[in-house]
């Protein structure tokens, strides 16, 4: 004769384990949105500095403002 626990505990262990998976997967999509949403180490600025000088070489900016610009980024 079967109890109900002999049928029972299977579907309990598939349920923890599609339960496991969901909060794994969620938590790895967490992890890459934050990682990707902070500073990178290193970062001084550099890539501000970089545009600046590209829009200087394209002729957006004149001497005096890109002067003014590349100060206020030290």
């Amino acid at each position: 004769m079967m109890h109900g626990t002999d049928v029972m505990w299977p579907m309990g262990a598939m349920m923890f384990g599609w339960v496991l998976l969901t909060v794994l997967l969620v938590g790895a999509a967490v992890w890459l949105l934050v990682r990707d949403a902070r500073p990178v180490a290193g970062d001084d600025g550099s890539s501000a500095r970089r545009l600046l000088d590209e829009r200087y070489a394209r002729g957006e900016l004149d001497t005096d403002e890109y002067h003014q610009r590349r100060a206020a980024l030290r």
